[in-house]
Parts: C-alpha cells; structure tokens; sequence
C-alpha cells in the first residue's frame, strides 16, 4: 500500500479525482514533491563567479536563471556551455554561478533538497 497525500484546488474533491493539474500537491510513487532549500538572486560582475553555499553533502537539484541583454528578458542556464556567456555547477557543498556576458547582470537561482545522483 503507497501513502499519498492530496491538496486539492477550490473546488476539486480530492477523494474523486486521480488528475495531478486539480491539486496544489499530489504526492505519491509517480509524483514526488520537490522541496526548496533557498533561492535567490545575485549580482555578478563580468568575468566572476558567485558562490552560493548549501551544504547538503550531495549533489542538489538546481536551476538557474540569468538575465539576457535585452531588458526583462531571462534564460536558463544548462551547466557549462563552452560558448554559453552563463555557467553553472554544483557540488555537495556549493553552487557556483559564472557571468562570462560582458557586463554585470544578475541570476536567479533555485536550490532543492533533491539528491541528484
């Protein structure tokens, strides 16, 4: 027998439905509830990097967002594009952000305590 737990949007009746869109959490085997560790954001000059501590002692779920030069506009950054004007990485203790851009801008990140193996 799994154990699930069920928050339902106004509305839904949360005995009735098995669809994940009609609920806030839908946790069970197939959908798994991500907790977030911290967020941010962080103003990194050209050519820096910006460490972010976590400390979790494994490799963390992380994305990261970084403004693009056009104004009001971000992009998520894939890890380490050789070309990429924006990198990331992470360790089982840091989150390390890179602005290769040509000019100081911000990023956006989201730590999860997801172990990502």
């Amino acid at each position: 027998m799994s154990i699930i737990a069920r928050v339902s949007l106004p509305g839904i009746d949360a005995l009735g439905s098995t669809d994940p869109r009609d609920f806030a959490l839908f946790a069970d085997s197939d959908n798994i509830l991500i907790k977030e560790k911290a967020r941010g954001t962080v103003s990194i000059a050209d050519g820096y990097n910006e460490t972010i501590a976590h400390n979790l002692g494994y490799f963390p779920h992380v994305y990261v967002w970084a403004q693009s030069p056009t104004s009001g506009r971000w992009r998520l950054v894939n890890g380490y594009t050789i070309n990429g004007s924006w990198r990331f990485y992470v360790n089982e203790t840091n989150l390390i952000i890179g602005n290769r851009s040509g000019a100081t801008r911000s990023a956006t990140y989201f730590i999860f305590y997801d172990d990502i193996p």
